[in-house]
């Protein structure tokens, strides 16, 4: 098999997009590559991978995960099997988070439901005198979360393991200036009909429960104690919970709410600040 045919081999499974991604990415073969050694012979080693990269994607194995990586804002982050994927509906949570920062000197900021660390270390590098700690609950997500803390020497990122409905306990009240999560928020009758991708990823970082506001009750409930008078929070949000979250700021003390729109105009995340 030549460089050619491995590179027509994977656009027989995968969009163009994607086939062009694994060769990059797997094999160190750019688009000059790709033209410039055509005719070289793709080593059989290199054949026998492409083959099951290509057969775990076509069974619905997410690309992100096949890789071991992915890019958010300009920042390259460690991914795989147990932690949600980065995407970039996120960047607006972020970027709504890093406007409020910008304005507090050295804030303290709490991320709940942190994932893979895309949001508290995009906040912590963006915001080098901000303290940030960063909470999750999961093994295999906190895997990744700490490998890229350590592969960004994110030295201003606390990890905390905790389950957010109970680990508030274990935080002093009016303790931080800013509060900002991206929660499981799909409801779980929802979850079937899931692109089978997306049903690879996992289900604790999906299940928002019944109505899919499990999580934004706790943190209305539990987690707005921790936050300073003045203090800002800022959620991401399914496109159709807008009003519900608003309501649950709303009634949690919070002025000043609004909801932002994501680059298709779906609501993305909504924001407040505490009385």
């Amino acid at each position: 098999m030549t460089v050619r045919e491995a590179f027509v081999f994977a656009r027989k499974s995968l969009s163009d997009y994607e086939a062009r991604i694994v060769m990059e990415e797997l094999f160190r073969l750019g688009r000059w590559d790709l033209s410039e050694k055509a005719g070289e012979m793709f080593d059989v080693q290199s054949e026998e991978r492409l083959r099951e990269v290509v057969r775990q994607r076509t069974e619905g194995m997410p690309l992100q995960y096949l890789l071991g990586h992915w890019t958010f804002m300009d920042r390259e982050y460690a991914v795989g099997e147990g932690v949600l994927i980065p995407r970039d509906d996120t960047e607006v949570a972020v970027r709504k988070c890093l406007k409020f920062a910008e304005k507090m000197s050295a804030p303290k900021v709490l991320d709940l439901c942190a994932g893979s660390g895309i949001i508290a270390l995009t906040i912590a590098q963006e915001c080098p005198d901000a303290e940030v700690t960063a909470v999750e609950k999961e093994e295999r997500a906190l895997y990744y979360l700490r490998e890229n803390v350590q592969a960004h020497q994110a030295v201003n990122v606390q990890v905390m393991q905790g389950d957010i409905f109970d680990c508030h306990t274990k935080i002093e009240n009016n303790s931080f200036d800013l509060l900002v999560s991206n929660p499981p928020y799909i409801r779980t009758d929802e979850l079937p009909a899931l692109q089978k991708e997306v049903q690879r990823e996992p289900r604790t970082a999906l299940d928002g429960g019944q109505d899919g506001l499990m999580f934004y009750r706790c943190i209305a409930e539990s987690w707005t104690a921790k936050l300073h008078q003045g203090g800002r929070m800022v959620l991401e949000i399914g496109e159709e919970q807008a009003q519900a979250v608003t309501e649950l700021l709303y009634l949690h003390g919070f002025e000043d709410i609004g909801t932002i729109q994501d680059i298709q105009g779906l609501d993305r995340v909504v924001y407040g600040t505490k009385k």
